[in-house]
Parts: structure tokens; C-alpha cells; sequence
């Protein structure tokens, strides 16, 4: 796939939109933009963003960084009706970002991920979520990568697909797990990733299987698969169940 070329499947957003209790709404965007998108983006971001992104020896990561940070503070201030240049962030334990100044039982909860040149937002009012995006393409180590990272069914089951399964049921468990680890707020450490099991074989649902062990725990939980572009995979975790999924280009 040319990235310069990527196709975005989903549909713009409605004129008008809602975000109960029950509802996620996903946003998917390009990171590749002309000068014009990138001026303005950059011109809503916070001094010490500005001075990350001049930080980036190569002008595409820091467009790019612009790109991301200028995305996420337009949806969030389109939802909480704040500009986006005055929202304020703080930061979890493990990086995770969170609105700041802004408690209640309303609160929005959010999360993001980019991979290749595919940025997707996640945004609920239902609870923490995390949301994970991968390029698929062809691993040369994927057995070891499952032997470091993935249970030893897991593992079992992988090396039993024939190649061309592999690729896909690998990226589908990578993830899943990791939008998980990113809902609980949890870093990315062989340990934790080996704590959640979820299924992944092609054509099978998403689920969470079990949380260290335990599959009553991982019953709580909603894990949904989408494919924002061709090419990519998109997983979702949330704990809560009846959730309601809407998916939009920017």
C-alpha cells in the first residue's frame, strides 16, 4: 500500500452528534497533511507541545507530532465545547493523558494510537478506554515475538496457523492486548501483556478471554475490532458492556 495514498473507509461524521453513557465514538485521520491543516493545528497547541515538536530532528515526525496533538485537542474541545488551545492535560503513572480540570460524572474519557500514517481517537463517557492501531505486514519473527509476549496457548495456537493466518492472528491479538493494557492504564511489559488472553484467530469475535487467569474478571470487559483502512487493524477495550460504537473520518 502507498502511504501517500491512504484511503480512509469510513464515513465523515454527521452534522450533528451525540455522546451518551453508552456510546464510543472513533475517529480516524491521516497523518499525512498539507502546510495549510498543519499552520493551523499547530497554532492550538500548548507552549511546552511546541516545544517538543522542535525537538524532532526530521520535519515528517514533527508534522506529524503536530498532526496528532492538534487532532486530539480539536475533537476533545468539539465534545466539551472548550477551545482547543485553552483544554489542559495531566498525566497517568504510565504516560496516558486525561482532561484536566475536568471531574464529574461526565467526564470524557479518551485515548488514541497511530501507526504508519493512521491516527485513531477513541471517546466515551462510559469509562476507561484504550484503543490500539497496527500496520499489518509481514513479520519474519512473529513465533518469537509470541513466545516473549503471548501465553503459551496462545503461542501454541499461532505457530499452528499456516503462514499466511499468522500475520493477521498476530496483529489481531497484539491489539487487542494492548488496548486493554492502555484502558487499564498499564505499560506495555512482557508481563503485563502476557496477563491479558483474548481470542484472535482469523474470523473469530473479539473477546477478552482472561485477566491473569481469570476469565470472570475479563466478562466485564468489551473488546471490538474495526478496520479503519485498508491494510490496518484497530482494536478497542473497554470495561463495560451494551456499548454502543460509532466510527468517523476526520
Amino acid at each position: 500500500m502507498n502511504p501517500a495514498r491512504l484511503e480512509l473507509l469510513w464515513d465523515p461524521p454527521p452534522a450533528r452528534r451525540q455522546l451518551t453513557g453508552t456510546d464510543i465514538h472513533v475517529w480516524a485521520a491521516a497523518l499525512r497533511q498539507s502546510a495549510e491543516p498543519i499552520s493551523s493545528l499547530e497554532s492550538t497547541l500548548s507552549t511546552e507541545e511546541c516545544e517538543r515538536a522542535k525537538k524532532f530532528h526530521f520535519e515528517r515526525d514533527r508534522n506529524r507530532f503536530i498532526i496528532v496533538r492538534g487532532i486530539l485537542r480539536a475533537l476533545l474541545g468539539s465534545y466539551v465545547t472548550v477551545a482547543p488551545e485553552k483544554l489542559k492535560f495531566a498525566y497517568g503513572p504510565n504516560g496516558k493523558p486525561v482532561l484536566a480540570d475536568m471531574p464529574g460524572p461526565d467526564t470524557l474519557h479518551f485515548n488514541l494510537a497511530h501507526s504508519g500514517d493512521l491516527m485513531v481517537i477513541a471517546l466515551t463517557r462510559a469509562g476507561a478506554i484504550g484503543i490500539d492501531v497496527e500496520q499489518v505486514r509481514l513479520m519474519h519473527d512473529t513465533e518469537n515475538i509470541a513466545a516473549r509476549f503471548f501465553s503459551s496457548n496462545e503461542a501454541t495456537k499461532l505457530k499452528a496457523l499456516s503462514k499466511g493466518q499468522q500475520t493477521e492472528a498476530f496483529f489481531n491479538l497484539w491489539t487487542r492486548k494492548e488496548a486493554c493494557l492502555k484502558a487499564m492504564g498499564e505499560g506495555l511489559s512482557d508481563e503485563m501483556i502476557r496477563q491479558i488472553e483474548a481470542t484472535f484467530l482469523p474470523g473469530e469475535a473479539p473477546r477478552v478471554v482472561a485477566i491473569s487467569g481469570n476469565a470472570q474478571t475479563a466478562a466485564s470487559w468489551t473488546l471490538k475490532e474495526f478496520v479503519p483502512a485498508t491494510g490496518f487493524v484497530v482494536a478497542i477495550a473497554a470495561k463495560a458492556k451494551d456499548l454502543k460504537f460509532s466510527c468517523w473520518q476526520w
